[in-house]
């Protein structure tokens, strides 16, 4: 897995330094004097310039040093003095442990092998796309059995002209998925596994209960299928909440020219709703497991998206699978005016991954059904 992140100073944008990938092996925390800053700054540049990692920076994102990170990490060079900074070492991977599957995993596995159908929209009409509310706040819609709200002001989508284009399939040898958060500190409810404390209400800056847990999780499910990932770890919203899509924009499109075998982009968040106890879930095989929604930004006017048509598509594609692999998986989709960076490339889609009342555990369980959801759209 390639773990990628964007390094800002004075929150001016830097360029990337890519090379192949970043393996963290070692960490060890860094108590930093102010005069040590300069001396570590050129250390740490020196690593990055002689690794054959790719490595981008972020800022200000907090670790414990007993989090199992043996895939990715990231350093922080603009705040050398929070003692929360560690450095690294590379891993070198002559004899690679295999990962632990664990019962609930293997669930999930089972129910997505045997499937064998193939996603197909050919024969759809008319009929299949309803109309079932309409207002003016929102439009309801099911489509091939797909519930949708489309709260934007586009009540006149041709989800049939959409849904009759070329069916999107993928390589495992060549289109790689992306996945980066732009809310990064949004977090779960604490369970037996996950005890923890919070930095706000249901969120954290610590990489192992936000967003950042959830996404690294989703690119090892998809790992293990064989499919190549780039795995965003820099955290967009700490301390600058409001700005977090313009921060994580940025990220977006650097990550795009630097990567250009990316074919799948996913923004990895929670949903925040108000009500902090809201867990919605689903029961498979026995196992919780945290809902998924997708949202769709069509944009409007002056924020057009090019590509809402084809990442609908890839939208419902997904979640018709899961309609049918996964039933209760998937919340109703949403559809919004807002663009969430979608307009920057194709196939790119938000996933809310529960809410704040579920669990670590039932988030990650979601990932992993995504990832098989994924990995039925990869065609070798």
């Amino acid at each position: 897995m390639k773990v990628a992140v964007t390094f800002f100073i004075n929150k001016r944008k830097k360029n990337i330094i890519r090379k192949k990938y970043i393996h963290i092996n070692e960490l060890s925390s860094l108590n930093v004097k102010k005069y040590e800053i300069l001396i570590l700054l050129f250390i740490s540049v020196i690593i990055v310039l002689n690794s054959s990692s790719l490595v981008c920076l972020g800022s200000n994102i907090v670790q414990v040093e007993n989090m199992d990170i043996s895939k990715e990490e990231i350093i922080s060079l603009n705040y050398m003095a929070n003692i929360n900074n560690y450095i690294f070492s590379e891993k070198k991977e002559e004899n690679p442990i295999e990962e632990f599957v664990t019962d609930e995993e293997l669930a999930m596995d089972e129910l997505a092998n045997n499937y064998t159908d193939v996603m197909a929209f050919n024969n759809i009409n008319k009929e299949d796309i309803q109309i079932t509310v309409e207002n003016g706040t929102y439009q309801k819609l099911k489509v091939c059995g797909i519930d949708i709200t489309n709260y934007s002001t586009n009540r006149n989508i041709d989800f049939e002209k959409i849904l009759k284009t070329n069916d999107k399939y993928f390589s495992k040898s060549i289109d790689e998925v992306m996945m980066y958060t732009t809310h990064t500190s949004e977090s779960y409810a604490n369970s037996e596994k996950y005890k923890f404390e919070y930095t706000s209400p249901r969120r954290s800056v610590n990489g192992e209960f936000n967003m950042l847990s959830i996404a690294s999780t989703l690119a090892s499910n998809l790992n293990n299928k064989g499919i190549n990932t780039v795995c965003c770890l820099t955290p967009h919203d700490y301390g600058e909440y409001n700005s977090a899509y313009m921060n994580s924009r940025r990220t977006f499109e650097s990550l795009v020219q630097e990567n250009p075998n990316i074919a799948i982009s996913i923004d990895v968040h929670r949903d925040a709703i108000e009500d902090l106890e809201f867990a919605p879930k689903t029961e498979l095989k026995g196992y919780k497991v945290a809902s998924l929604m997708l949202v769709m930004g069509i944009g409007y006017d002056d924020s057009y998206n090019p590509y809402y048509e084809e990442n609908l598509k890839l939208a419902l594609g997904i979640q018709m699978l899961a309609n049918k692999i996964y039933p209760g998986l998937f919340r109703p989709m949403i559809i919004r005016n807002s663009i969430y960076n979608q307009d920057i490339k194709s196939n790119s889609f938000l996933v809310e991954v529960g809410a704040s009342g579920n669990t670590i555990d039932e988030a990650k369980l979601a990932t992993r059904c995504l990832a098989n959801l994924l990995n039925i759209l990869y065609k070798d």
